[in-house]
């Protein structure tokens, strides 16, 4: 029997992957991350605002980490008041609490922190970092109350 004129030769599958959009999409964002990279860089000296916030769950009393201007840290929770820490002291404690409470089922540690104004900046993401090497997930920042706006 004779074939027919129009019937369709079979082709085999192709199995590869084209990766060519791929490509064309990582490139776009290459760009995208070469032109933003370098406004990410650079800083501008900005006065923070006093506002009103939301505060933290009132299901468990948080822990308060004080960092005074000179660099001293206290804590205060439960039923010991600002007692004066240092820094490994401090991870240890709040690792011990965050494991007594994951043993009890109440909810995670969460801390405050209350540091002066006057701190550098690299003092309190210091402080940050210890409170993250203790297992902390909530941290909280400790403001004063918004300053009054004045009445025109």
């Amino acid at each position: 029997m004779r074939q027919s004129p129009y019937r369709r030769e079979k082709k085999s599958l192709n199995a590869e992957m084209n990766v060519v959009p791929y490509i064309d999409v990582m490139l776009v964002l290459l760009v995208i991350f070469m032109v933003t990279a370098p406004l990410l860089i650079t800083g501008v000296d900005v006065d923070l605002p006093k506002e009103q916030t939301n505060t933290m769950s009132q299901s468990q009393l948080p822990i308060i980490v004080s960092l005074t201007a000179s660099g001293e840290l206290f804590i205060s929770y439960e039923n010991n008041i600002d007692m004066p820490i240092s820094e490994p002291e401090l991870i240890n404690t709040l690792s011990n609490l965050q494991t007594q409470n994951s043993n009890t089922g109440k909810p995670p540690v969460q801390v405050i922190i209350n540091a002066d104004q006057n701190n550098q900046y690299g003092a309190i993401m210091t402080l940050m970092a210890s409170l993250q090497q203790a297992g902390i997930e909530k941290v909280g920042l400790l403001t004063g109350a918004p300053l009054p706006t004045p009445s025109l």
